[in-house]
């Protein structure tokens, strides 16, 4: 049944008309505050978490991106709520777009082992360009240091809003999330320039081989596979993939495309293959994860050198909270 719902929700959303230029992490499930608010507070108690992605090293300046996010669980009024900021910085001029967000989470106990949980996520946004690393036109023709065309304004600030909601049971989940739901205006020349919407649809399935303790919930080793659709406009992403746990270790493999999609005759829709790495301490509530991406596109792997990504998630909790049944059947990375 699962397969069939990816497959249908797949075909769905390569028939939408969508525009990616959102920030993105292949370890989208280790910055959860990111890819959905309504995991904001799926935890024990405290989490922090730390991203770095380095993209396409082989091409000069192209993207690096920073993110750190803290949550919380408030267990007591059913809620989660939290906080991030995101740092994104792209192209010759430098454009650096930075994003400090707070979130808030509130679930419902569908059954003895399952919720549905529904989040919102304010934004507030600043994008600032380096027009001084830019040459125009009118500079080779006057020879002049300062460009009389160059933008009329180098900073835009603007605040943003997203939603979002997750079903979650102990072995499979499914969410939704949609960013830039009030289409903010993001022109830096002084026009109208409405952000569109921004969709996402994820969910997964997790196979448990082996588990220990009180209700089994300390999981050994087991089998997961998951699916990420996004995409604005006539834009879309799809990263699917699955991985393997046991003791300590994740291996992972993941693909990033579009396969049911051409865009124009010529050019497929494939970006990237994916392998990741990640280590757990259980009883320190610390794990760390490495992906490389391996460029499958027309870009090809020499030229773009791949991406390189590193998360680190550190939970804390007290020994009460930490024995307290909590459903986080979703992906750590």
């Amino acid at each position: 049944m699962f397969i069939r719902v990816c497959t249908i929700l797949l075909f769905v959303v390569s028939l939408a008309e969508f525009k990616a230029q959102d920030p993105q992490f292949t370890q989208f499930y280790a910055a959860p505050m990111f890819l959905n608010p309504a995991f904001t507070g799926l935890t024990y108690e405290h989490r922090f978490a730390a991203n770095y992605r380095n993209q396409w090293p082989g091409i000069k300046t192209a993207y690096t991106t920073y993110m750190a996010s803290y949550d919380y669980n408030v267990s007591g009024i059913n809620s989660g709520i939290g906080g991030f900021v995101l740092q994104d910085h792209a192209g010759t001029s430098n454009l650096v777009t930075t994003m400090g967000g707070v979130n808030y989470a509130y679930r419902v106990k569908l059954g003895k082992y399952s919720e549905a949980r529904g989040g919102v996520s304010l934004v507030m946004n600043q994008k600032k360009i380096d027009n001084t690393r830019l040459i125009f036109n009118d500079q080779f023709v006057t020879g002049a240091a300062v460009s009389q065309d160059a933008l009329s304004a180098d900073k835009i600030s603007y605040f943003d809003m997203g939603i979002g909601g997750l079903f979650n049971s102990t072995n499979y989940w499914f969410g939704f999330a949609a960013k830039h739901v009030n289409q903010p205006n993001a022109s830096m020349v002084g026009n109208i320039e409405a952000l569109p919407v921004s969709g996402s649809i994820h969910g997964g399935y997790r196979f448990i081989i082996s588990a220990r303790g009180s209700g089994k919930t300390k999981l050994e080793e087991f089998v997961s596979a998951s699916v990420n659709i996004r995409g604005e406009q006539k834009y879309g992403q799809l990263d699917i993939g699955a991985y393997y746990f046991k003791s300590f270790v994740n291996i992972g493999l993941w693909y990033r495309g579009m396969p049911l999609k051409t865009y124009k005759p010529g050019y497929p829709s494939r970006e990237s293959l994916a392998l990741l790495v990640g280590l757990e301490i259980p009883d320190k509530n610390f794990r760390v994860g490495y992906s490389y991406d391996a460029t499958v596109s027309n870009l090809k792997i020499n030229n773009t050198q791949g991406a390189h990504e590193v998360s680190i998630v550190y939970e804390i909790a007290s020994k009460r909270k930490r024995n307290r049944k909590v459903l986080v059947s979703c992906p750590k990375f």
